[in-house]
């Protein structure tokens, strides 16, 4: 007997006797052959009728999804397990924790707060909000050692000495608000007669980094949103991305600031790049290998997550490699004085203005001259253009800054197919010095994609199935044959 796709999985999900990925439980429906499936796309299908089941029928379904994109028949489930549709404290689905911690620090805090006491922790946070100190004379919280002893007695100061030895001197405790928001808003911790327990949620989230407690996390607070914006972005910048969170955060948080929706972006993007789920090439962030894996993992309805969409992500990726890589190959064979053209073209596309290649002799260095706005002044700045594969040193940059004065220059920009030394990094910005900016090869190949400068970009459209529409029809007749039977 050939059954339907929904009836196949709840089979295979019951004689499984555990939580499956809607790929695996696909795989093993056509695999035994309880149903068959004419769409390209058998898996994206499932997932969305079980998604649009547990929907329509609420706690009535035979399904929970477990985490994103994972599902169990509600009868394997126990009562007390909670599910990403029915967590704890986060059935409304909201971004809540403003100062979002990375994962690694949390994991370090979190046994060092078992077994204190709930008002030692929150008795020390009074203590250090009280601490903010002024404009005029603000309060230095770099060293531990220091203020700790210094600012702090009693339980106060125990309290902080346990958290700053505790995690090796690698949390500091005057930061780690955030941290207590987290788990507490998530029961990664919670208080048995005052005392600070880990939870059964709290040591999944300690032993199994990208589990299921991590990946409920994620959902919850945005950071799979962020992984499919810069997915979907390609190589994006902080503000590329600030439109799509900020629209996110209006549907699914209470923040509504430009500051918070600045911050909340920039703690994510930090947590998710010391995870290794993002990399970023000077100003501009991709999503990695591993950051595609799991996002295919962990994506849910909200997100464009099926399989097909994550091939397109991975197909997409490669073609910006290899495109970037193109580049890199045509610049390093570039004539000299056509790539201090292409400066200038990319200076003029920046906005600057009267924008001059100098004479190919005597000019002290210099290659090109130009102007930017900066407020209400406009200052000169000087460009050298180095197409070179040498590391450049710190007598380059000397050279330059040596030669401002001779162009009536505040600033200057060596702009390079290469690197940079450390020494010429230290010296970019030394103190008493006019500033030099430094642009090596990676920047300068984002500079080029973000202004259109060698690339045509070109936008693909891609359709989405969006099965809950199909549900509120359902629900719409449902209404208007309750108010027609009233009347």
């Amino acid at each position: 007997m050939i059954l339907t796709l929904k009836d196949a999985a709840r089979q295979v999900l019951h004689d499984a006797d555990k939580p499956l990925h809607y790929e695996e439980i696909t795989r093993r429906v056509l695999d035994s052959g309880l149903s068959q499936s004419t769409s390209k796309t058998p898996s994206a299908t499932l997932n969305a009728i079980l998604a649009a089941d547990i929907k329509r029928n609420g706690a009535a379904s035979s399904f929970v999804r477990v985490t994103p994109g994972v599902f169990s028949v509600r009868s394997h489930y126990s009562a007390g397990s909670a599910t990403v549709d029915e967590a704890p404290d986060a059935t409304d689905r909201r971004v809540r924790i403003p100062y979002f911690p990375p994962y690694r620090e949390v994991r370090l805090v979190l046994p060092v707060w078992e077994g204190m006491q709930r008002t030692e922790v929150t008795g020390l946070q009074s203590t250090l909000a009280m601490q903010r100190g002024t404009p005029q004379e603000p309060v230095d919280w770099s060293l531990p050692d220091e203020w700790i002893p210094s600012r702090l007695a009693g339980s106060d100061r125990d309290t902080a000495l346990a958290i700053w030895k505790g995690t090796d001197k690698r949390v500091n405790p005057r930061h780690v608000y955030g941290h207590w928001l987290l788990v507490t808003n998530y029961r990664l911790l919670k208080a048995d007669d005052g005392v600070l327990r880990v939870t059964e949620q709290g040591y999944d989230f300690l032993k199994s980094p990208e589990g299921e407690t991590e990946a409920a996390l994620d959902k919850f607070e945005g950071l799979v949103k962020i992984l499919a914006l810069v997915a979907d972005t390609g190589p994006a910048a902080f503000g590329d991305l600030l439109p799509g969170w900020g629209e996110y955060l209006s549907r699914r948080s209470r923040f509504g600031t430009d500051s918070t929706i600045k911050d909340t972006l920039r703690r994510r993007l930090r947590n998710l790049l010391d995870r290794g789920l993002l990399n970023r090439s000077s100003i501009r962030y991709t999503i990695s290998e591993v950051g595609l894996a799991y996002l295919g993992r962990t994506g849910d309805e909200d997100e464009s997550n099926s399989g097909e969409h994550q091939e397109i992500r991975k197909l997409i990726s490669q073609q910006q490699s290899a495109i970037r890589e193109s580049i890199r190959a045509i610049l390093a064979d570039l004539d000299p004085f056509a790539f201090e053209h292409l400066v200038k073209q990319l200076l003029q596309e920046m906005s600057y203005e009267n924008v001059e290649v100098t004479s190919r002799s005597g000019d002290g260095g210099v290659d090109v001259v130009a102007d930017i706005e900066l407020g209400i002044t406009s200052v000169r700045e000087v460009v050298q253009a180095k197409r070179h594969k040498r590391t450049i040193q710190r007598k380059d940059l000397d050279a330059l800054r040596g030669s401002l004065h001779r162009f009536g220059a505040v600033r200057g920009t060596i702009i390079t197919t290469s690197k940079y030394s450390k020494g010429t990094h230290d010296a970019a910005f030394e103190r008493g010095a006019a500033p030099i900016t430094l642009i090596d090869g990676e920047k300068l190949i984002d500079l080029l994609v973000a202004h259109g400068i060698g690339v045509r970009k070109k936008t693909l459209e891609v359709i989405e199935l969006h099965a809950e529409a199909f549900t509120e029809v359902e629900e719409s007749l449902g209404s208007e044959a309750g108010r027609s039977e009233a009347l």
